[in-house]
């Protein structure tokens, strides 16, 4: 019964690791719920899956369903709650009594619950994730802009002290991530390698987590490291 808030600059990998890992603690046995309030409904075309706005945050946010309800499953043990696939049917956030509510609520029903944040964290559910949750994934980014990203969010990033792990997503072929690290004097906890065939792996299996070949494997091994220095946080 935790709750993982995954964040970071955009085009870090955000979503990518809030799935795989939702994957790995799935397979592991574990009930998992990730939670999405970003407006563009990437989970959707990630997973492959129409969420409509009877099972999503709209559905929720408008007191229409209880949260079991609203719940969409993917896998297993894998649900999702997202804004709908056609997006302009989420017609805003809820308040800040509800996101803390509904929080709550998940962490009771699922083992684990990951919210996947926006960068701007504008949405009432990921400052309450931010701000509360029992780990957070903060990852570094992939562009120079990551440095200013940081900044601008830094009382936040510092209040989460204690309970951050640091994870550097070499997403890009090109980018230098040892002068990111450097300029932004972080060793990152969780080195996810450059995966070259990325978008075709999440095409055909959904995410990269258990995939095949040595990129496959290293990349899988970082993911596990990630489970069990979850597993160790929440001790």
């Amino acid at each position: 019964m935790a709750i993982y808030a995954v964040w970071g600059p955009p085009q870090s990998g955000k979503t990518t690791v809030a799935i795989d890992l939702a994957f790995a603690l799935s397979q592991s046995g574990q009930s998992v719920l990730i939670i999405s309030p970003e407006p563009y409904s990437e989970l959707s075309a990630r997973l492959s899956v129409q969420i409509k706005k009877e099972q999503s945050l709209s559905a929720l946010s408008g007191g229409i369903a209880s949260l079991k309800k609203s719940v969409m499953q993917v896998d297993s043990l894998l649900y999702v709650l997202a804004v709908p696939y056609d997006y302009d049917a989420f017609d805003g956030d809820m308040s800040s009594a509800a996101a803390k509510d509904m929080l709550g609520q998940a962490a009771v029903m699922f083992d684990a619950v990951i919210v996947d944040c926006p960068s701007s964290a504008c949405s009432v559910i990921a400052a309450w994730a931010i701000n509360t949750a029992d780990a957070l994934l903060l990852l570094m980014g992939a562009r120079s802009a990551a440095v200013l990203w940081n900044e601008s969010f830094r009382r936040a990033i510092d209040t989460a002290k204690g309970r951050t792990i640091h994870i550097c997503n070499q997403a890009s072929k090109g980018f230098d991530y040892h002068a990111l690290c450097s300029v932004l004097k972080l060793e990152p906890d969780i080195r996810l390698p450059y995966f070259p065939e990325a978008d075709v792996t999440q095409e055909s299996r959904r995410c990269l987590y258990g995939a095949s070949g040595k990129t496959g494997k290293a990349y899988s091994e970082q993911i596990d490291e990630l489970c069990k220095r979850l597993k160790g946080a929440e001790k």
